[in-house]
C-alpha cells in the first residue's frame, strides 16, 4: 500500500521506483578527459510508482490528478520506512490491453516559501551546478536557498489500544445465590458510574450456570432507557465472567446506572451477590432472554425492591466526552508551527485538536475544527484551524484532542504519574483557558511539526 495525505493509491500498485539525484559541480582540467566533480547537495527523496486502476477507473483518474495541485503531504510507503513531505507532479496516464495504466511522480519539498531572497549581495559560493553544467564563481543572489527539515514536539511513537479501564458496580461477591425460579427471572442491580466513560462489557459473577442469559445497562429515568445490551450467553461456572455489549455504551454524565441479568424463565441460576439496602436490587419475573432482548425503556423503579445486589460491574474507557492534553513539550526558541498529527488505529469518528500553554489557567493557542479521522497519522494544517497562521515563543505547551465515537481510535502508551492531563467536556470548541484538569499517567500519539532550518 502507497499513501498520499489522506489518499491511499488505488487499484494495484506494480512497481515503485526510488531516485536518489546529486547536485555537482564539475570544473574541466586542463589535458583531462574527465572534469573535476565536487557534490554539492542531492534534490531529496524522489519516487515514481506505477500502477493499474482496477476499479472505477473515471472517478479515480480524477482524484489522482487533483492530488497534483501544488500542496505538500506526506508521503507513506507504508512499509515502515520514514515519511517524507512531498508534492506530486502531473499524472501520467496510458490504455494499455484495455487496462488503465498510471504513473506518478513524488518530489520531496523543503518548505522553500520560508527562504527569503533579494538582488544584490555577491556570494562567491552557492549551489553550482547540475550534472553536466557549471556556474561561475560569482553569482549574484542574495541568499541561497535554504533546506528545511521538519521536527516534531510531543508523543511520536505509535502505542496501542490497551487504554487504562475502569470497573464501576459490584466488584466483589459475599456468596452466590439462585434467582426464584417462579418470581424472578430478571434482577437490576443499582450502581453509580464517574462517567463520561463509554462501556464496553459487563462482568459478572456466576455460580452454578445452567442455561442462556442476556445482560444489559439501562440509566435512571423514568422510565429507564437501555444503553446497551449483550447477546444470549452461558457463561463459565464459579468464575468472573467478561461479557461483550453487542454496541458500546457511552455513559454522559456522572449518575445512577442499573446493571440487569435476565435468565430464561425457571432456569435458577446462581450468581454472586452482596447485602446492600432496599432498593439496591430491583426484580421482575420477565425474561428477556429471547430476542429482541430487552426493550428500549423499563420500568424498574416499579419493580419489587430488594437489599441484595448481584455481582455485575462494568468494564469502561474514559475516550468519548474528554479533553485530553497528549504530552507536554517544551520550544527552545520561538518557532512557527506547521502542523499537528494525530495517530488513529481505525477510520472512524472525528477528532478536535487544540494546543494550550502551561501557564495557570491554560490558555488556548490554536485549535482545529471537527476532521473526519482516517486510520494512520491523521495531520491537520495550522492553515486549516484558528488562528490560520501560528508562532509560539520558547515556553512549555500542551497538544489537546477531542474524540466524538466511542471506538478503539486513539493510540495509548503508559506513562509515568503527571504525564498526561484530562478534563470532561462534551465534544465541542475548546474553552480560551483550561483549569481544574486531572493528572494522568497517559501518553497519547500526538504532535506538532515545526518546519525549521538546516
Amino acid at each position: 500500500m502507497v499513501k498520499f495525505g489522506t489518499k491511499t493509491l488505488p487499484g494495484t500498485v506494480l512497481q515503485i521506483e526510488e531516485r536518489d539525484r546529486k547536485i555537482y559541480e564539475e570544473r574541466p582540467i586542463p589535458g583531462k578527459l574527465l572534469p573535476s566533480r565536487k557534490q554539492h547537495g542531492a534534490f531529496g527523496e524522489e519516487y515514481v510508482v506505477r500502477g493499474l486502476l482496477t476499479e472505477n477507473p473515471v472517478t479515480e483518474r480524477a482524484a489522482l490528478k487533483a492530488l497534483a495541485d501544488g500542496a505538500s503531504r506526506i508521503f507513506d510507503l507504508e512499509d515502515g520506512s520514514p515519511q517524507i513531505y512531498a508534492l506530486m507532479l502531473d499524472p501520467f496516464f496510458r490504455m494499455e490491453a484495455g487496462k488503465l495504466h498510471y504513473e506518478l511522480a513524488f518530489a520531496q519539498t523543503s518548505m522553500l516559501e520560508l527562504g527569503a531572497l533579494s538582488d544584490s549581495p555577491t556570494i562567491p559560493d552557492v549551489l553550482k551546478a547540475t550534472v553536466g553544467m557549471a556556474l561561475s564563481d560569482t553569482p549574484s543572489i542574495s541568499e541561497t536557498l535554504k533546506a528545511f527539515k521538519g521536527t516534531t514536539y510531543g508523543q511520536s511513537a505509535i502505542g496501542s489500544q490497551n487504554y487504562p479501564t475502569l470497573e464501576e458496580g459490584v466488584t466483589t461477591y459475599a456468596g452466590t445465590t439462585p434467582m426464584d425460579s417462579t418470581t424472578i427471572n430478571t434482577w437490576c442491580t443499582k450502581i453509580s458510574a464517574a462517567a463520561p466513560c463509554t462501556v464496553k462489557k459487563i462482568h459478572i459473577y456466576l455460580g452454578a450456570v445452567v442455561g442462556n442469559k442476556r445482560v444489559s445497562i439501562f440509566d435512571n429515568a423514568a422510565p429507564a432507557n437501555r444503553l446497551g445490551q449483550s447477546a444470549v450467553f452461558a457463561g463459565t461456572p464459579n468464575a468472573w465472567n467478561e461479557i461483550d455489549l453487542l454496541a458500546r455504551a457511552h455513559v454522559p454524565t456522572a449518575a445512577t446506572y442499573w446493571l440487569l441479568v435476565t435468565e430464561i424463565s425457571g432456569n435458577a441460576e446462581y450468581y454472586g451477590y452482596v447485602t446492600g439496602v432496599s432498593g439496591d436490587g430491583k426484580a421482575t419475573a420477565t425474561s428477556y432472554v429471547s430476542d429482541p432482548g430487552f426493550p428500549s425503556t423499563l420500568d424498574i423503579a416499579g419493580m419489587t425492591s430488594y437489599t441484595s445486589k448481584l455481582s455485575l460491574h462494568t468494564y469502561a474507557v474514559k475516550i468519548k466526552g474528554w479533553m485530553v492534553r497528549a504530552k507536554k513539550f517544551t520550544l527552545p526558541a520561538e518557532k512557527p508551527i506547521y502542523s499537528l498529527r494525530f495517530y488513529s488505529h481505525v477510520a472512524q469518528g472525528s477528532g478536535r485538536f487544540s494546543i494550550f500553554d502551561e501557564a495557570s489557567p491554560k490558555n488556548k493557542k490554536w485549535e482545529s475544527g471537527s476532521i473526519a479521522l482516517a486510520a494512520g497519522q491523521n495531520e491537520v494544517l495550522i492553515s486549516e484551524g484558528t488562528p490560520s497562521s501560528l508562532t509560539l515563543p520558547a515556553a512549555d505547551y500542551g497538544v489537546w484532542w477531542q474524540y466524538d465515537d466511542v471506538a478503539d481510535a486513539p493510540s495509548y502508551t503508559a506513562g509515568a504519574a503527571g504525564d498526561g492531563r484530562r478534563k470532561a467536556q462534551a465534544y465541542g470548541p475548546y474553552p480560551a483557558t483550561i483549569s481544574g484538569d486531572e493528572s494522568t499517567s497517559e501518553l497519547w500519539t500526538e504532535v506538532i511539526v515545526v518546519w525549521e532550518e538546516v
